[in-house]
């Protein structure tokens, strides 16, 4: 093995000693021709010269290589460009390697920046005598450089995305890139070479103009977000506060809008006024109040309207939310005229939540149609617009007696009791109760007229003349708060114990309005009020002491039946009870003491 190096080296040396002789007599004849030549040929010739002289050492050194490794080298990859191409492609002229796109692994547009992988080692390939890799110190000493793992080569973000249409390529824009790592830092080649070409000067500064401008934007944007962001929690503060006001006024029961709402009118309703005594409290409230535009202060009458629609969404929201959770439920419904004669069904909705027996409104609904098909569809139509699982869940329904609402065989209980098997139907207690006094007291002429009598004095002392003379006797004749008579309900007997107190505990006074109107000149008023006068006879003071009694009675039951803590055996319980009072007072002792009563007034 050692005489075959020995040989190699002989061998070597020898042929390196002709190529250098003939070098030194080509050089020897350069210089003669030179020295008779002009200054631009002669830089030529010395060109050349120095050209010969590097690809002769070039051979020398391969061919000693190959003399100490007799095994063949593996060819380079196609995709890496081997040392004697790399010295050769000059800084300005690579068509041959020139490729409009890059690799897949680096940046493809503009806004990606430069791809600088960190690797732990980056791939090695044997330049000239040493294998050499790129290095990621190099993206700190040239931020343009980005670096492909693919063609294990380097590329200049700058020129490849920011060079001018008619720049000249480099090796830096090709496809292949450039992976002389062997002078990539030098001072006359490689990175530092291409940094100072006139093409990647023009293509970093355009490069450094876009960054400023992008920051420029970025700084633009952000100010406008910080301003809207600040927009948005104010008009969220501005609306909040009148959806607070609308509560208020909603919660309360009192009117939004005044008769006249404009700037000059001294009463403006209670939702403006109220909004003017809060805004002398909040300078913000103010602000917005006095210069705001006309269509953006949102206290028209169409905007209540959707903030109160907003509101009242949020509180069904929250029962139905109960509602499916409590499982099963029962509904409740009832048709009211409203002051258009419209008729309006209105929803209520019976479940257990936490404990205790919840009955919730959920809407009103009008009823185009009073037709028993038509009221059922109504009712599964609203059951389904919330989501309410009525087919298994619905265990009742509350009705009135009507036989459109409690037919056994078409009524509006039968027909949801087709789609609902555990609807079962409750004819309302407090409704039964109701009907049950009326029949009884059509059934008494004395009844009938007595309640007649009382309607007829709540009309005249209600009268603009007679009303005043009312107040007036009784603050001469009782200490205290003077009392109203009270209007009689067709709908609500149960409460008619209330116009029977009054006039029992203030019969002397509306004795002593009468006997007065009815020795006044006023003829008519004089004919009615002794006409009234005369009625009020121990007949009247009878019933009126009966009347007062049963009704109080069973005016209790009314309110217990109607409490949402009742369930069905105790109401069983309290009519029982009702009953069982009603047929004692039927006993010679109870007559005894109403006796005694009228005979006292």
């Amino acid at each position: 093995m050692e005489s075959v190096h020995r040989k190699a080296m002989s061998s070597t040396t020898k042929r390196k000693g002709d190529i250098r002789s003939f070098i030194l007599t080509k050089k020897q004849a350069t210089d003669q021709k030179r020295a008779g030549e002009s200054e631009p040929e002669a830089e030529s010739a010395n060109a050349e010269s120095q050209f010969i002289e590097m690809e002769v050492e070039k051979i020398c050194v391969a061919e000693t290589l190959e003399c100490l490794d007799p095994e063949p080298e593996p060819e380079p990859e196609p995709e890496s460009v081997n040392d004697d191409c790399a010295e050769r492609q000059s800084e300005t002229e690579v068509e041959d390697c020139a490729a409009t796109a890059g690799p897949h692994d680096i940046s493809k547009h503009r806004g990606d920046g430069p791809t600088q992988p960190s690797l732990e080692s980056f791939p090695k390939t044997m330049q000239g005598c040493a294998r050499r890799s790129f290095h990621a110190d190099w993206y700190k000493m040239h931020n343009w450089v980005e670096y492909s793992q693919s063609k294990d080569a380097a590329y200049c973000f700058a020129c490849r995305h920011f060079s001018l249409p008619n720049a000249s390529r480099t090796v830096f824009t090709s496809m292949n890139g450039y992976s002389n790592w062997k002078k990539a830092t030098f001072k006359d080649s490689g990175f530092c070479s291409h940094a100072k070409s006139e093409s990647h000067v023009n293509a970093m500064f355009a490069w450094t103009e876009n960054k400023k401008m992008l920051d420029r934007n970025s700084s633009m944007l952000g100010m406008m977000e910080e301003e809207s962001s600040k927009k948005v929690i104010e008009n969220q503060k501005y609306i909040r506060t009148l959806g607070e006001v609308l509560l208020l006024t909603a919660t309360q029961n009192i009117s939004q809008r005044g008769h006249r709402e404009s700037s000059e009118a001294d009463n403006r309703g209670n939702f403006l006024e109220l909004l003017d005594l809060l805004s002398k409290h909040d300078p913000f409230l103010k602000k917005r109040m006095e210069n705001q535009a006309k269509n953006a202060k949102y206290t028209s009458s169409l905007i209540q309207n959707e903030i109160l629609q907003c509101l009242a969404d949020m509180v069904k929201e929250e029962i139905i939310k109960e509602v499916k959770e409590s499982a099963q439920f029962s509904v409740l419904v009832d048709e009211t005229k409203d002051v258009k004669k419209m008729e309006q069904m209105s929803f209520v909705l019976r479940y257990y939540y936490n404990g205790v027996v919840q009955e919730s409104f959920l809407e009103f609904q009008e009823a185009d149609k009073l037709d028993a098909a038509s009221l059922t569809e109504k009712i599964i139509g609203c059951l389904e617009k919330y989501g309410l699982e009525y087919k298994k869940n619905l265990v009742g329904q509350g009705y009135d007696g009507a036989s459109t609402m409690s037919g056994k065989h078409a009524g509006v209980q039968a027909r949801i009791r087709e789609v609902a098997k555990h609807a079962f139907y409750v004819h309302c207690s407090a409704h039964c109760l109701n009907l049950v006094m009326v029949d009884s007291v059509k059934s008494v002429p004395d009844a009938r007229h007595f309640f007649s009598l009382l309607e007829r004095l709540y009309i005249f002392m209600s009268g603009s003349y007679v009303h005043p003379k009312w107040l007036d006797v009784q603050r001469e004749m009782y200490d205290g708060q003077v009392r109203e008579l009270s209007r009689l309900s067709e709908t609500r007997w149960a409460s008619r114990h209330t116009a029977c107190r009054n006039v029992m505990d203030r019969l002397p006074a509306v004795m002593q309005v009468l006997e007065d109107i009815s020795e006044e000149d006023n003829p008519d008023r004089a004919v009615e009020a002794r006409g009234l006068l005369v009625q009020i006879d121990l007949n009247f003071i009878g019933c009126l002491v009966l009347f007062r009694k049963l009704l109080k009675d069973t005016h209790f039951l009314s309110e217990m039946l109607q409490s949402t803590q009742i369930d069905l055996t105790k109401a069983v319980e309290l009519i029982a009870t009702l009953r069982q009072t009603l047929e004692d007072y039927r006993s010679e002792t109870y007559f005894d003491e109403l006796w005694n009563e009228v005979s006292a007034i």
